[in-house]
Order: C-alpha cells, then sequence, then structure tokens
C-alpha cells in the first residue's frame, strides 16, 4: 500500500511539474521586434520598450532592434522623443515591426521667454536654448548646445563657451562662486555686469544654491526683445532656468555619484634659494648679501637649520608646495520623482564639497528640492510650489601672494618647533603662509538659503488663464572670524596688533540677512483660428528687498575668551577695544505693469511686441519710473511654397528685433544725502581752544541727487537660422547693436561746494556694444553602429564709449581707463620702447629720470623732450577679438566620448605679478625672470638690469606689463559607457551609467604670468593679473548615474 501510494505521488509530481513547465514557458514568451521612423523608415536607436504598468523594458540597440521576455496579455509601452507613443499587445508572434509616427507637439516643444512659453520654431528674439538633461554627467554626443559637464558644483561654470556671446572670468576659488558672467559684453560703467537669473520665477543676481543635477532646462535671453519684459533688470541679459518636474508614469529614484582629483594647472614657479641670493647679489651690484645673520657672496654654501625632528635641512623653502595640495571633490545627488492622474512631485537631495587646492580651504554645499503640484477641476486648476533650501560653508583663506612673495631662505618651522619668520634685515617677508591658512581654517562663512515659490493657475474659459505666483528669496550670511597670534621664531612676531607692549588678538562677527519677494499675477490668452495663432498677455508685479548687515570687531588681549553672539555689547565709545561697530539696513521696492502680443500666420510670418512700465524706489520722485517697449518680426522661408518640398533644407528663417530694458543698479538710497556721525573724521573741540571734550560731528557720506533716472539700453538684433539635410546641419548667426545712455556714474564732490569727501550719483555718458553670434553644428546618421557630432561657436563684440559727461571725460583708476572713443577698462600708461643698450641711447633720449644702461625706455609721445604724465597714453585693450568653442562627440554602441576645446584670441592682459617678481628691490622672493635680466654680458635680455634702487620708476603702468592673453585649451575630455538595458533590468535598474572625464588637460598661452584667468570684470579692472591669485586645476573624475 505504501509503495503504491509513493509511485502515485511520483506520477503526480511529474504531471504537476509538467503543467507548471508548460505554464511557465506559455507565461514567458521571449519577443524580438524592430522600430523604425514612419517618415524616413530609419532605424530608432534608444528607443524606449516597457512593460505596461512595470519597470522592466529594454531600449533598442542602434539598429532599432530590441528582445524581451514578456507573458501572453502583456501591453508594450513603446515611447522615443519627437515621436508619438505606442502601445502594442503581446499577441502570439515573436517577432514586431513597429513603426513611430512623429509627434509635431513635441517637435514643436515650448520653452519658457519670460512669464510665458513659446514654440522654439516661434521665437523672434535671440534665445540660446541649452539642454540639460544630463547636466552632472558626461555630454552625450545627440544633443546640440548641450551644457559642457565640469566637475564644478557651480552652473555659471557649466555654461562656459557654450552660448555665444557669453564671457566668463573667474579664479579658481573653491565652489566657482567667485565666477562672473558678462552676456554681449559690458554695458554699464558703474553699475555691475552680471545678467538677471530667474529660477522658477524667482528673480535674483545669484544662483548660489541652484543644484545643477536639478536643472531641467535653460534658457539665454541675449537681445532686448527677449529680454525686455523683465524691465529694468534685463539690461545684461537674462538666463530662465526651470528646475525638474516629475513626468507621468512609474515612480523614478536616480542616484548621481563623482570624485574628482584636483590638480595645479599652471606652473608657479619662483626662485630658489642659491639662485636668489646670486640675484640678489647682482642686484646690490657685488655688494655681500646680508640675510639675518648670514653673509653670501658667490661660492658661500646655504645656511642649514635644524628642523622640528632635529634633521639638518638646507634654507631653501618652495612656499608655494607648502601650502597647496592635491585635492579631492565629490558630489552625491539623489533624486525621486512621481505622477499620477493629477498630482505630481519631484524631490531632491544633493551634496557637494569641493577641497581646495590651497591647503584649508574648501566649499561644501547641502541641497534640498521639492517641486510638486496638483489638479483640480478636470486640470482647469493648479496649484503647486517650488522650493530650494541650501546650505553652504566655505573657507576661503589665500596665501598664495604670500607664499610667491616670501623669501625662500625663511624655513617653514623654526628650529623650536614655532612658525619660521625672518631673523634679521635683509630678509623682508610676508606673514608665514602656512601659519596664515592654520589660523584661518577655523573661520567658515556660512549661508543658509531658501527660495522657491507657491503658484495658482486657473483656466477661465478655453485659451483664457489666470496664473498668480508668490516668490520668495531668504538668505542669512554668518562669519565669525578669529585672528588669532601666532609664535614666529620663538617670539610674537606673527601678530601685527601690538600696542604697549601687549600681544593682542581681533575677533570680528558680521550679519547679513536679506529677505527678497515678488507678487506676480498673469492674465493669458492663446488661441489658434485656423492658421491664425494668438498669444497675448498683461501682468502686474510688485518688489520687496530688504537688507540688515551686523558688524562688529574688537581687539582684545591674547588668549581672552570671546563670545561672538554678544560681541557687540561694548560700549562702542566707553571701550577702546572697540574698532568698528555698526549695522546697515536698506531696503528697495519696484511696482511694474507689462503685456506683450504676439501673432503668427500659417508658421510662416510672426509679429511680437511687449512693453513694460517700472517705477522704483532707487530713483527720485522727478524719475522714478521708467517704461521699456520692444518688438521683433519674423519670416520662416521654408514654410513657403518655394521652398516647402526642398529636400534638403529643413528650416530657413530671418529674425529681427529692437527694444529697450534698463539698469537700476545702484545704491538704494543714492537719491537721498547721507551723513556720517563718527569721531574719526567730524570730531571737534568746541571750545575752541583744545582744551575741551572731543564731541562728535557730522560728515558727509552722500550728496543726493532727485533727478536720477534709468540707465537705458536699445538693442537692435538681425538672425538667421538654418536647417539643413534632415537637420543634420544647424546654423544660427545674430548681428547686434546694442547703446546704453544715460550712463550712470559716481563721483567725490569737492570741498567748495561744501560736501568734501561726499559722493555723488549722477547721469553722464553713452557707451555701444556692437557684435556677432554664431552657432553651427553637424550631427552624422547613424551608421555601422557609430554616430558623431561636432559644434563651433563663435562671438566677437567692439566695445566703445562714446560720451561721458564728467569734468575730465575719463575715468582712471590705477592702469584702468575708461574714456571716450576707447573701450571700457582699457589700459592706460606709458609706452616703454625697449631697454637702454649703449650708452649712446642713453645720450640722446628725452629727460627721462632715472635713466641708464639697462633700464626701461620710455617712449616722449608729445615730442617735448621729457618724460612725463603728458606721455601717456592708451596701451592695451583687455577685450577679446573674439571668443569660440569645439564640441566633438561620438557614439559607438553603448560608448560616448566627447572633447571640448574653447579658446579667446586677441585679448591683452596686464601682468602686474612682474611689478614685483622682475624688479628686487625689496626682500621678497623673485620671478624666474631676473636669471635673465640684462647685462652687459646679456645685452639681448628684454628684462630689465638687476638693481635694489628704483630710479627709473620701472614699476609705473606702461607697456612692459602688457601681454597677449589669449588661449586655447582642451577644456574637457570625457567617456562614457551606457549598461545594456536588458540586463541591468534583472537587478532592479531601469539604467546605469559609468563616466570618466578630465578637464584642462592641453593650455597653450603666451602670457607669462601664473594664470592667464583672472577674475575682474568691470571698469576697475579687467584681465589684470595681480598676485593674490587662486590657482585653477586639472581635474580627473570618475562618477556614475544609476535609475531604478
Amino acid at each position: 500500500m505504501k509503495n503504491k501510494f509513493l509511485i502515485i505521488m511520483k506520477q503526480l509530481t511529474i504531471i504537476c511539474l509538467f503543467l507548471f513547465s508548460a505554464i511557465t514557458f506559455a507565461q514567458n514568451i521571449k519577443v524580438k521586434g524592430t522600430i523604425t521612423s514612419d517618415v524616413d523608415g530609419m532605424a530608432l536607436p534608444g528607443v524606449s520598450v516597457i512593460i505596461q504598468g512595470t519597470n522592466r523594458g529594454t531600449a533598442t540597440d542602434f539598429d532599432g532592434q530590441f528582445q524581451l521576455e514578456v507573458s501572453q496579455g502583456d501591453i508594450l509601452v513603446i515611447s522615443y522623443v519627437g515621436y508619438k507613443e505606442v502601445k502594442v499587445p503581446i499577441s502570439n508572434n515573436a517577432n514586431y515591426n513597429i513603426k513611430l509616427q512623429e509627434d509635431i507637439a513635441q517637435l514643436d516643444a515650448v520653452v519658457v521667454v519670460g512669464y510665458s512659453t513659446e514654440r522654439k520654431k516661434d521665437i523672434t528674439g535671440a534665445i540660446t536654448i541649452v539642454s540639460v538633461d544630463e547636466l552632472n554627467t558626461v555630454a552625450t554626443p545627440n544633443v546640440i548646445s548641450k551644457l559642457q559637464s565640469v566637475a564644478t558644483p557651480n552652473v555659471i561654470s557649466k555654461l562656459q563657451s557654450k552660448v555665444p556671446g557669453l564671457s566668463l572670468t573667474s579664479s579658481g576659488v573653491p565652489g566657482g562662486n567667485d565666477t562672473q558672467i558678462s552676456i554681449r559684453g559690458l554695458t554699464s560703467v558703474f553699475g555691475g555686469t552680471g545678467p538677471l537669473w530667474v529660477i522658477d520665477g524667482v528673480q535674483t543676481s545669484n544662483p548660489a544654491g541652484l543644484n545643477p543635477n536639478e536643472i531641467e532646462s535653460i534658457q539665454v535671453l541675449k537681445d532686448a526683445a527677449s529680454a525686455g519684459i523683465y524691465g529694468t533688470e534685463a539690461a545684461r541679459g537674462v538666463i530662465i532656468v526651470t528646475t525638474k518636474q516629475a513626468k507621468k508614469g512609474s515612480a523614478k529614484i536616480t542616484l548621481d555619484s563623482r570624485v574628482t582629483l584636483n590638480t595645479i594647472r599652471e606652473d608657479f614657479s619662483v626662485l630658489g634659494s642659491q639662485d636668489w641670493l646670486d640675484v640678489r647679489y647682482r642686484a646690490n651690484g657685488g655688494v655681500p648679501v646680508v640675510a639675518g645673520s648670514f653673509v653670501y657672496t658667490p661660492g658661500t654654501p646655504l645656511p642649514e637649520f635644524l628642523d622640528a625632528n632635529n634633521n639638518l635641512r638646507l634654507s631653501n623653502t618652495n612656499w608655494v608646495d607648502v601650502i597647496t595640495r592635491n585635492s579631492i571633490s565629490t558630489t552625491t545627488d539623489f533624486g525621486y520623482s512621481i505622477a499620477k492622474n493629477n498630482w505630481k512631485l519631484f524631490t531632491g537631495l544633493g551634496h557637494a564639497k569641493d577641497d581646495g587646492i590651497i591647503r584649508n580651504t574648501y566649499y561644501e554645499r547641502g541641497t534640498f528640492r521639492l517641486n510638486s503640484s496638483i489638479n483640480f477641476f478636470n486640470e482647469k486648476l493648479t496649484i503647486g510650489e517650488n522650493l530650494t533650501v541650501a546650505h553652504f560653508g566655505e573657507v576661503r583663506a589665500n596665501s598664495m601672494e604670500d607664499a610667491l612673495l616670501q623669501n625662500p631662505l625663511i624655513p617653514v618651522y623654526a628650529e623650536d618647533g614655532t612658525w619660521g619668520g625672518p631673523t634679521g634685515a635683509g630678509l623682508q617677508d610676508k606673514w608665514n603662509p602656512l601659519a596664515i591658512l592654520e589660523i584661518n581654517k577655523n573661520n567658515v562663512q556660512k549661508t543658509w538659503r531658501t527660495f522657491g515659490n507657491v503658484f495658482l493657475d486657473y483656466e477661465i474659459i478655453d485659451g483664457l488663464k489666470f496664473s498668480t505666483k508668490f516668490n520668495f528669496d531668504h538668505n542669512s550670511y554668518k562669519y565669525d572670524e578669529h585672528t588669532a597670534s601666532f609664535n614666529q621664531n620663538g617670539s610674537i612676531l606673527g601678530n601685527i596688533f601690538i600696542q604697549d607692549g601687549q600681544n593682542y588678538e581681533r575677533f570680528a562677527r558680521n550679519r547679513n540677512v536679506s529677505d527678497t519677494y515678488i507678487f506676480t499675477n498673469l492674465l493669458s490668452y492663446n488661441k489658434e483660428f485656423g492658421d491664425h495663432s494668438l498669444s497675448a498677455f498683461v501682468g502686474h508685479e510688485t518688489f520687496r528687498k530688504d537688507q540688515n548687515n551686523e558688524f562688529s570687531r574688537i581687539q582684545v588681549l591674547q588668549g581672552t575668551k570671546v563670545d561672538f553672539e554678544n560681541i557687540a555689547q561694548y560700549d562702542i565709545i566707553a571701550d577702546e577695544s572697540i574698532l568698528d561697530a555698526y549695522g546697515i539696513g536698506a531696503d528697495s521696492k519696484r511696482e511694474s505693469m507689462f503685456g506683450k502680443l504676439s501673432y503668427d500666420y500659417a508658421d510662416k510670418y510672426y509679429v511680437s511686441a511687449s512693453v513694460r512700465r517700472d517705477g522704483s524706489s532707487r530713483f527720485g520722485r522727478n524719475n522714478r519710473y521708467g517704461i521699456f517697449p520692444t518688438a521683433s518680426v519674423g519670416w520662416t522661408l521654408s514654410n513657403e511654397n518655394f521652398l516647402k518640398e526642398s529636400t534638403s533644407i529643413n528650416n530657413l528663417k530671418l529674425r529681427a528685433s529692437w527694444g529697450g530694458n534698463g539698469n537700476a543698479d545702484i545704491l538704494e538710497y543714492a537719491q537721498y544725502s547721507i551723513y556720517n556721525i563718527a569721531l574719526e573724521n567730524s570730531n571737534y573741540d568746541l571750545s575752541g581752544d583744545g582744551t575741551g571734550p572731543i564731541d562728535l560731528g557730522v560728515s558727509p557720506n552722500q550728496v543726493g541727487n532727485p533727478d536720477l533716472k534709468w540707465e537705458q539700453s536699445y538693442q537692435t538684433n538681425i538672425g538667421l537660422d538654418v536647417s539643413l539635410l534632415d537637420s543634420r546641419i544647424n546654423l544660427v548667426v545674430d548681428v547686434y547693436e546694442k547703446t546704453t545712455s544715460d550712463l550712470l556714474l559716481q563721483t567725490v564732490q569737492p570741498a567748495v561746494l561744501g560736501e568734501a569727501g561726499g559722493t555723488l550719483f549722477f547721469n553722464a555718458g553713452d557707451m555701444v556694444n556692437r557684435g556677432i553670434d554664431i552657432v553651427l553644428g553637424y550631427g552624422s546618421k547613424l551608421k555601422n553602429d557609430f554616430k558623431f557630432g561636432i559644434d563651433l561657436t563663435y562671438s566677437a563684440y567692439k566695445n566703445e564709449v562714446t560720451a561721458l559727461n564728467n569734468s575730465d571725460n575719463f575715468i582712471l583708476q590705477g592702469v584702468s581707463y575708461t574714456g571716450v572713443g576707447n573701450p571700457i577698462g582699457s589700459y592706460f600708461g606709458f609706452i616703454a620702447d625697449g631697454i637702454f643698450r649703449t650708452p649712446e641711447e642713453v645720450a640722446v633720449h628725452a629727460e627721462q629720470t632715472g635713466k641708464a644702461l639697462g633700464n626701461l625706455r620710455y617712449r616722449d609721445l608729445n615730442g617735448d623732450g621729457t618724460i612725463n604724465q603728458e606721455d601717456r597714453t592708451i596701451i592695451g585693450n583687455p577685450h577679446p577679438d573674439f571668443i569660440y568653442g569645439i564640441n566633438l562627440t561620438a557614439s559607438y554602441k553603448n560608448w560616448d566620448f566627447g572633447l571640448f576645446f574653447d579658446g579667446r584670441q586677441g585679448n591683452d592682459m596686464y601682468n602686474s605679478q612682474r611689478e614685483l617678481l622682475d624688479f628686487p628691490y625689496f626682500g621678497f622672493n623673485h620671478g624666474l625672470n631676473t636669471l635673465d635680466a640684462w647685462s652687459p654680458s646679456n645685452a639681448n635680455s628684454t628684462i630689465p638690469a638687476l638693481s635694489t634702487a628704483d630710479t627709473n620708476d620701472q614699476r609705473r603702468p606702461s607697456t612692459y606689463f602688457v601681454e597677449d592673453g589669449s588661449f586655447f585649451r582642451l577644456k574637457n575630455v570625457s567617456v562614457s559607457y551606457n549598461f545594456d538595458t536588458e540586463k541591468i533590468n534583472k537587478i532592479g535598474l531601469a539604467g546605469a551609467k559609468i563616466y570618466l572625464q578630465a578637464e584642462n588637460l592641453i593650455n597653450v598661452t603666451s602670457f607669462t604670468g601664473f594664470d592667464y584667468e583672472v577674475p575682474g570684470l568691470s571698469r576697475t579692472g579687467i584681465g589684470i593679473a595681480g598676485m593674490a591669485v587662486y590657482p585653477h586645476t586639472k581635474t580627473f573624475s570618475l562618477g556614475f548615474n544609476l535609475q531604478f
């Protein structure tokens, strides 16, 4: 019985297994397919093939083919950018040939252009649209105008040379937050240079806190017709940023992470101890060099010292090596998005840490984003918000100037373990550079920023919509600074705060809080009537910004404990330890009304006009309001009957625009007279005999001007858009002229007017920029799994000040000159005609103080026989002849490759580093040029003779310091691998990519300074290379992107 039972059970088991296998076989079917375009029959690579209701799926290969295991009854959802989505039920077929139809709505995708959206093909202004789908990963080769992928947490740096007409200058400061940006050149003498940023509707001059990985799209509005709708804030261009929103479909999780190695890009070499002593000996005219207790003549061995470990070391310190390092940067971003029938949500977390190339400096950023919305009444009513919370911490100390100038004979540490310093005369020094970085490493600048908006959209009737949006931007800055004493060579020499033999330390407390509120109400109408399309909107906006700053600084005996939060409680008069204590509050308001009307007929003819009226509290009642009109037209020739059937011309469009906008970038209370109550400049003994008490007085700080008015810029733009050969070749050309009138200037009033020392703002001057922007791109067809593309950008402009009605008709600050008939920020000084090489040259030259063999010879421009201030002239132009970028991309199967080159041509730079490094007048270190200085045996040298006395005033501004600042570089190299979707689906991933990239690998320039990229983009200094440069870096990055 038992055996029979076992036999039956075995038979049942076999039957069950057979049935299970059959069912399994029936449920799991491997299907294949090919997906092509119904337009030209071409295979479509990268098409998404997903089983409906799951996250299982795959993507087509480069031949448009796919394989996927499915079950009976499954439905395949086929989707591809630019084509309509298709759903394919699984039947008994094992092979599917699927054709996708073009989705005109996607091909005519809309972009945000200023309080509204437009189809790309309807744009009549000069707008660069930047795709940022994978902003923090390697650039894919199939997207034109994609941002370069750079290893920085700052979004501004990613725009470089990708947008024609846009120029950047920066140092290598961690985080890149000192980057300055201009669009189509400088347009203001006194005002700033940066464009207006509009982030999800929030208007700001500062994009700090914006995580590049959370950006959906960027539009750069360059002409007045595009930017004019923003009125007073748009004179310098507008950058519109839209952050990511959830899209319908399954929930999506993304994880991006990258690690970067940073190394110094340039060579920062100066003299070692032996060379310094030799140069110094020659400069002394053969007199022995006295450096502390050490006396040097040629052949004397270098001095030695004991380090902290009692090891004998030569006194030969490379201070640049001491304070710099190879550093590591990391970024990690997490995103989650989900969208259901009537609501959607996107949230992101990000962290970035950028350790500086200079020791103890860093930048760290944490961000949180929440974008959500919900629909009611069949999507007639939408309520939502966009929120960003960001925190920054950074230490920005820079000892590079100290390191370059510190004498190499000085050791890092003295024999007693204290910081090394000069031991006597002849070693003119800076403070110990590493010590400065060490005592400053806890002085962290901290910022909290919360910005975003809440909004409501309501469709009143078909085509008519009311929108209201409340934008907010809160910034809270905190900086507690402790400037401590430190020992050099066993004594308190590293502390300049010494009074009556006592050693002091300083503490400073800085708090800055600002709040910006913008309330916008908009009524818009969009309607199509056959071939006619009409869109219009009118709006009202109020703006308010409140700022409060508190600053206190005290000096106390060394070792005193100080509570930063109570630092301002000291009595400013009674307590002599108070050095500074003040609070400043300011607010500004703006009210605006604006409107825009756009019309097109049959996608051929386009007309658009807008007007905005702004009123600002920054101007007096006589000129408080400004009106800014714009107009533009477009003609799409390729839609005319005579070109419509062309197989080679896909798009041919002419554009023209004109418009005006304003600039109100002055102090909040420039219209008012302001006086200071202070001891420093206005104290007075009322007794008249010098024996009475000193009473506080009042001194002028600013002279009011109720007639102040806007700077106004008017710009004309003519553009051409061309697409050829199935849009494989694309060309965009824009030519423009931008005129700015009523330039805002600032001057100091003379004493005869009773306002000595008081500054006055006034309108006086005009400026013009003329230029051209070009983008040319080519993308090949897919062939043998290979595809490549090339994008070229080119921009050029000429700047000229056409009027400047101040007392001198020019502005001179140091070497920077702004005057009529010349570009803003030109260089002004003497023309150095080489070096005096013979006694005869010295004898016949004009009267020049200190002229001698080996000294610089200056040109007598006015021919009066004397070299003096009247012989100064324009000696350099810091504006480039043109800026360009070259982006090469390729893909082969799952691999993507990218090379990005950029450059600048024809700009002069003023190398003020040579003022100290080429002339050994002080006991600092010197540059390598001094090794090749002129001497009777080296008569062909272009470096002046060595001397410790500057009898010839050779550090005066002259062409000796003006150099060609042109450069060409390989900015970015990238390679990435996309893992096969079908394979990674099996481990729960929807997508995976790994990538490598390197930056600044090749840099070609004739500039002899330490860095051809220097900050400065205003009349006070463009392209002036000083000593306090923060090094740029070469970077090598490894990263990955995962999608779940």
